[in-house]
């Protein structure tokens, strides 16, 4: 039997894990950075990919839906992961930010488990999903809030590099926005 070379998996949401989802944002160290609008967009969104979902629909790099994820260490659920297909043309906020061929996708992560808080894995976790679900994307963006240094520094712990700023319609306050050449990580 081949043993995974990753210690965590990741599997699209289910419609079982709708509470278990809301719950994990609604605890105050994720709230504090994911509120309001961006809140909204987020939950809709779910629902938007349980639709999909239910309509047997797999997951698709052509897709505008954004993806969620749950992320296992063994069977028990620990983090929520989101992603967006990234469209290289004018109406994308990141398009201007790729400079590479190839498929670019953004990111989104929240360790929902506080038994996981503090220990050191979010560099670990974003590795491991990115090269065991998205080997063949070029780029991966993500956006943290400018005044959300500790995410800034995991993210760059990883690879990403900060390459511009925008202000979120969302929130509109300051954001990074950083980028991973994928050909970092492997």
């Amino acid at each position: 039997m081949n043993k995974s070379p990753f210690r965590f998996t990741f599997k699209p949401v289910v419609e079982s894990q709708r509470e278990l989802i809301h719950q994990w944002l609604q605890q105050d160290y994720i709230s504090e950075w994911i509120h309001g609008q961006g809140l909204q967009n987020t939950l809709s969104g779910l629902e938007k990919f349980l639709q999909h979902q239910a309509k047997g629909i797999g997951l698709d790099r052509q897709s505008e839906i954004t993806q969620h994820w749950i992320g296992y260490d063994g069977d028990k659920p620990f983090v929520y992961l989101l992603t967006s297909n990234v469209f290289k043309n004018a109406a994308d906020t990141y398009a201007k930010y790729s400079e590479l061929d190839g498929l670019a996708i953004t990111l989104d992560i929240f360790i929902g488990n506080t038994e996981y808080l503090g220990k050191g894995l979010a560099s670990t976790v974003i590795k491991e999903f990115l090269l065991s679900q998205f080997s063949d994307v070029s780029e991966v963006f993500i956006d943290p809030e400018k005044d959300n240094a500790r995410a800034a520094h995991v993210y760059q712990k990883t690879g990403f590099r900060i390459v511009g700023e925008f202000i979120a319609p969302w929130h509109p306050v300051p954001h990074h926005i950083m980028k991973l050449d994928m050909k970092n990580l492997r």
